[in-house]
């Protein structure tokens, strides 16, 4: 067995987490374009759209902060502990989701492999009687792989997979999207079999 030197990855990778624009300000979430994240939305590959969107004017006043492409999300709090997400675009999220932003030494593909391998242990690590949650201080305070030759090695045998896996969940999409759209033409008779 390799010995590596262990590595906390609050040490090694920036974390951060969102905010919830006040409800009372509606203009926040009418004809927003910023997509963002709750914790429900986390779904163990790519996201790429949300429920709902927020304007610019929403993410200046709260602390929702615009978070980069192909940061990897972890839920805190609740029934979704430990759940998972990778952003396909730049979006913001929530106070429920810890970001995990990728840099050239640890890049999304292993922190998006690590998060899944930690999900049992971050619900494990849950606390508390009245909701389960993990904090963003203890997900910082997990060991991460300090071999970076080898996370490199990982990264450029895996990340034409991970491509594919991106391109493949937005043809989903597309092709959801779509099959909605003839069923809707087909129930109201637009279009004729």
């Amino acid at each position: 067995k390799e010995e590596w030197e262990e590595v906390l990855l609050g040490n090694v990778v920036k974390t951060t987490s969102g905010g919830t624009p006040s409800r009372k300000h509606s203009e926040y979430y009418e004809n927003g374009t910023i997509n963002w994240v709750k914790s429900k939305e986390l779904n163990g590959s790519f996201i790429s759209a949300t429920e709902e969107l927020i304007t610019k004017e929403a993410v200046a006043k709260s602390s929702a902060k615009m978070l980069p492409e192909k940061s990897v999300l972890i839920a805190m709090y609740g029934a979704t502990v430990g759940e998972y997400g990778i952003l396909s675009k730049p979006m913001t999220c929530n106070q429920a989701v810890c970001a995990l932003i990728p840099n050239e030494n640890y890049p999304y593909t292993y922190l998006y492999v690590w998060t899944a391998l930690m999900k049992e242990d971050f619900i494990n690590l849950a606390s508390g009687a009245a909701q389960q949650n993990i904090s963003q201080d203890l997900i910082k305070q997990q060991i991460v792989c300090s071999d970076l030759d080898k996370i490199k090695q990982y990264d450029e045998m895996v990340r034409g997979y991970f491509e594919k896996m991106e391109n493949n969940q937005k043809q989903i999409i597309t092709l959801t999207e779509t099959r909605d759209g003839l069923l809707g033409s087909l129930m109201s008779g637009e279009i004729k079999i």
